[in-house]
């Protein structure tokens, strides 16, 4: 199972988080893809908002979950179940307070630092949960 660094919510959070439209980009999708619904949106809005970050050359990209959950934020290499190395608790610590360190640097870049005062996670299998005051990242697994 992969490890991220970040915030888990909506594609719709995602968008308020960073500034972004969300009801014009839906529409621009359902026009451009010939959608009639919802339904199949989201990886749309996924690749919109990683192209935005491209544009703004950051390295904090969207990762989609299987049950509509979007992670703000990096994916941790080398740390896996599945991987035949063991990783050092310095080494960990290193990169988490890099990635901590990066996702706050670039969310400043782009002013953004506000939004994040209050935000809506998003759990797999429970009801949201509204979180106020400048948080700081989570590691979630999926």
């Amino acid at each position: 199972m992969p490890l991220y660094f970040g915030f888990p919510v909506t594609c719709q959070e995602a968008f308020r988080l960073f500034s972004l439209d969300f009801e014009e980009v839906k529409c621009d999708i359902m026009q451009k893809h010939k959608l009639t619904e919802n339904m199949y949106m989201d990886c749309h809005f996924v690749d919109y908002v990683n192209n935005f970050f491209e544009g703004e050359n950051m390295e904090m990209r969207v990762f989609y979950t299987d049950k509509g959950q979007c992670i703000v934020g990096y994916k941790i290499e080398g740390l896996s179940v599945f991987e035949k190395n063991f990783v050092t608790y310095k080494h960990l610590m290193y990169s988490l307070n890099h990635f901590e360190t990066l996702f706050w640097y670039e969310v400043n870049k782009i002013n953004c630092k506000e939004n994040f005062n209050k935000i809506v996670l998003e759990h797999m299998e429970d009801e949201p949960e509204t979180v106020e005051g400048v948080h700081l990242p989570y590691v979630i697994e999926f």
